[in-house]
Parts: structure tokens; sequence; C-alpha cells
């Protein structure tokens, strides 16, 4: 068997479970010396759930097997096995994440209500805060993805320059938290963005009503994680009341 062979194989399922476990173990471990246990296990739950969000939109629109990997120190990516072929279908499975993520937070909220105990509505305020990041149009992130090609269509540049200046804004901001990964992963994607000049070369551009709907599912899903943000900053009173809505 030739080297050229060995190198073609494909990672076992054991060696692709093996880096599972050690890459989210690294990224669990990471987040816990920063931040604590509970933001550890709400954060990597989180970020699982709002993967899986990605995959299923994947599979669903035709571009599947959607494959879901955890990155070590960073968070979380899920990829498909054919690119979009319209950028319509990138805006849906981008939001699809942040959208889907939310859902990691009822497990936390179950708690919140059975035990009356704030700390739960700590890990639900994680992964709402996770999926409001990651709607904020800087690439990678999936906001510049949902965004992008609708700023492209009015002009390439407008796309170009938003998304460069955005993420100039998000690297300043996790650096002066002192997330040096995180604002590192930010400026590589930004920066790559540019270089690639066309960004989507391979897909169908938005029509004018896909550029409405697109914009429409973004301030949908920008409105989700700000609520969701908001009841888990409010102490509490906000799913109180949510909850004597159902005799609770």
């Amino acid at each position: 068997m030739t080297q050229q062979t060995l190198a073609a194989r494909p990672p076992s399922p054991a060696s692709n479970l093996l880096w599972a476990v050690v890459s989210t173990a690294l990224l669990a471990g990471y987040i816990g010396w920063q931040m604590g246990w509970l933001a550890a296990v709400a954060i990597v739950f989180g970020v699982f759930v709002h993967e899986y969000g990605h995959v299923l939109a994947i599979n669903a629109l035709g571009c599947g097997p959607g494959k879901l990997k955890i990155i070590p120190f960073v968070g979380g990516a899920a990829t498909p096995a054919r690119a979009p072929e319209t950028e319509f279908k990138g805006v849906m499975i981008a939001l699809a994440g942040p959208t889907f993520g939310l859902l990691a937070m009822a497990p936390f909220f179950g708690l919140y209500a059975f035990t009356g105990e704030s700390s739960w509505l700590g890990g639900a305020f994680f992964i709402a805060f996770l999926n409001l990041i990651n709607l904020a149009p800087a690439p990678p992130l999936d906001g510049s993805k949902a965004l992008g090609p609708t700023l492209a269509r009015i002009h390439p540049w407008l796309e170009r320059v938003a998304l460069l200046a955005v993420g100039a804004v998000v690297v300043l901001w996790a650096l002066g938290r002192g997330s040096i990964i995180f604002a590192v992963f930010v400026a590589i994607g930004a920066l790559g963005s540019l270089r690639r000049g066309a960004l989507r070369p391979w897909a169908m551009k938005l029509s004018i009503q896909e550029w409405f709907v697109s914009i429409a599912l973004y301030l949908a899903a920008l409105l989700a994680c700000l609520a969701a943000v908001y009841l888990t900053m409010s102490g509490g009173f906000g799913f109180d009341a949510i909850l004597r809505l159902f005799g609770r």
C-alpha cells in the first residue's frame, strides 16, 4: 500500500470519536477555567444544540450530510457536504443555528422553575448570549453569512466594508474582555473574507423577494435572542411571568 493511499484513507470512527471527546474536553476545560463549571456545561451544551440546528438545515435543504465538530478553545462548526447552490439557502442555514440553539435554554429554565435557584438562569443566559453574539455580522460568525448576501445585493463592496468594520468592533470588544482567542478567531475570519474576493461565486444571488425575507428572518432571530437574554437578565421575573400564564 502506497503512502498516497494511506494519506487518502479517511479517519476511522474510533479516531473521530477520540478527537470529538478531546476537543470537547478542551473547550469545556478552557471555559470552566475562565468562567466556572456552570458556564462550561451551559456553553458546551449550547454549542452542540446550536451546531445541530445548522446540521438539520443543511440536511433539509439538500446540502448534506452535515457534519458537526467541536473546535477546541473556540466553539463548534457545522460543515455541509455541498455548498448551498443559492444564497438564500445559505442565509437559512446560517440562521438555523442561533434560532434552534435557543432550545438549549429549556433544561436550565426547567431547573430554575423546579428548584427556584437563580443560578440556573445564569446557565440559560450563557446560551442566550452565545446565540446572540453569533448573530453579529462579523466573519466567520453566523450573522455575516446571514446579512452578507443582503448587503452584497446592494453592492459587493458594501458587504466587504461592513463585515470588516463590524469584525474590527467585535475584535476590540473581545480584546477588552480578555478573550484573546475569540478576537484572533474573528480577525482571521474577517481578513479571510476580504482575501477571497467574491465570497459566494458558486451561489445564485438573492432575488428581491428573498432579500426582504432574509432581512425579516435575521431581525426575527435577533429579536428572539434579545428576548432570551432579557428573560435571563431580569432576575427570573420575565420567566416567572411566563410560568404564571400556565398557573405555576
